[in-house]
């Protein structure tokens, strides 16, 4: 097999994505409805990171706002100035309609969101979503946390789980996948092999690890 053919298991892409549906349902929620928030949830190696991905690329199509940020690497400060900054209403509306905030929807997504440890993070956000600011908030993790969910206090949040897709979807994405990294349709692998790969993992990056290794 060619080892120049290179499927990037590790880098979140979000051109495969195999959830648009859910992905798409949160978008549109966001649209009809202020100050909804989502829980998604699945292993490691699933597809949260592409699923918010997806979202942040696609969501203005939508005429929403995306924001997105990793939990190990955010800063308070320049956190609170990000939204700030996408969420202020227009000149013309802070000068004629006395409009502070913009009235578009905006998403905030937090991917991996365990790894914050500034509760001032999640109080800024309560306190956005109480002055009645058109935002969603997505929080991305392994497992439902409730020591997070407590700063939410009673809000009710949407619980997401994302789980292993179908096989024909499988196939597809691993075929555009393959075609992306220099193969044509399923080879160098051939149809079968991508099948049995496919069965016998638990996660999207797994089905792509052993890809990536059988061309050793």
């Amino acid at each position: 097999m060619p080892e120049e053919l290179f499927l990037n298991p590790n880098e979140p892409n979000p051109n495969f994505m195999v959830y648009k549906e859910e992905a798409r349902k949160i978008i549109l929620k966001a649209l009809g409805s202020k100050s909804s928030c989502f829980w998604l949830l699945g292993k490691t190696g699933i597809g949260k990171t592409t699923f918010l991905l997806w979202i942040n690329q696609f969501a203005p199509l939508y005429k929403v706002k995306a924001i997105y940020f990793h939990g190990g690497e955010i800063n308070f400060e320049s956190f609170k100035e990000k939204i700030e900054k996408e969420t202020k209403a227009s000149f013309f509306s802070r000068l004629f309609s006395r409009k502070k905030y913009s009235e578009r929807p905006t998403i905030v997504m937090i991917d991996e969101v365990e790894y914050v440890k500034d509760e001032n993070i999640f109080k800024y956000l309560l306190s956005k979503l109480d002055e009645g600011l058109n935002l969603s908030i997505i929080f991305s993790s392994v497992e439902f946390i409730e020591g997070i969910r407590e700063y939410l206090k009673e809000r009710e949040i949407e619980k997401i789980s994302l789980e292993m897709p179908p096989m024909d979807v499988m196939m597809e994405m691993v075929r555009k996948r393959i075609e992306a990294g220099g193969g044509e349709e399923f080879q160098p692998f051939g149809k079968q092999l991508v099948r049995d790969i496919i069965e016998s993992s638990s996660t999207i990056r797994e089905v792509l690890v052993k890809l990536q290794e059988a061309l050793k």
